[in-house]
């Protein structure tokens, strides 16, 4: 599993250093048992073939592994919320059977779903470090995303 893709939720940030994630589902761009079925799927649709999980598993997702290369001290806060739905790398075992260390180091990897926090309404990616409330105009920070063209 280490270097799959995965959607996860943020369940909980511990200031400064690290997120909790609950890991939903597994991103997957082929699998050898469908893999002829599956590219024709998304050569269709043009998304990717995401299979649920059906039992637990968690992720954390450090300070160091958003932004590894940027000189700039990130909190974590800034960069994901609880509620938040992500998209990231397993980069290695965490500390059970079922947890893993997680990473949105690349670009296309970050939040992909967030909810404003004073509405309640969706927020819209504005650039790769923020999204707005389309209500209220709120800007909030995020590690966005950058969507796959």
């Amino acid at each position: 599993m280490v270097g799959s893709l995965i959607l996860g939720r943020v369940t909980r940030v511990v200031r400064p250093s690290y997120a909790n994630v609950d890991i939903i589902a597994i991103v997957s761009s082929s699998d050898n048992n469908n893999q002829q079925q599956q590219q024709q799927q998304q050569q269709q649709t043009k998304q990717p073939y995401i299979i649920p999980f059906h039992e637990p598993f968690t992720g954390t997702l450090r300070q160091n592994e958003i932004k590894p290369q940027s000189a700039i001290e990130l909190e974590i806060s800034d960069c994901v919320r609880p509620g938040d739905v992500i998209l990231a790398r397993i980069h290695a075992l965490g500390g059970g059977e079922k947890d893993y260390i997680l990473s949105t180091a690349e670009t296309e990897l970050g939040v992909v779903k967030a909810t404003c926090e004073s509405s309640g309404y969706e927020l819209q990616p504005i650039s790769y470090k923020e999204m707005e409330c389309p209500v209220t105009k709120v800007k909030e920070g995020r590690k966005v995303a950058k969507p796959k063209a």
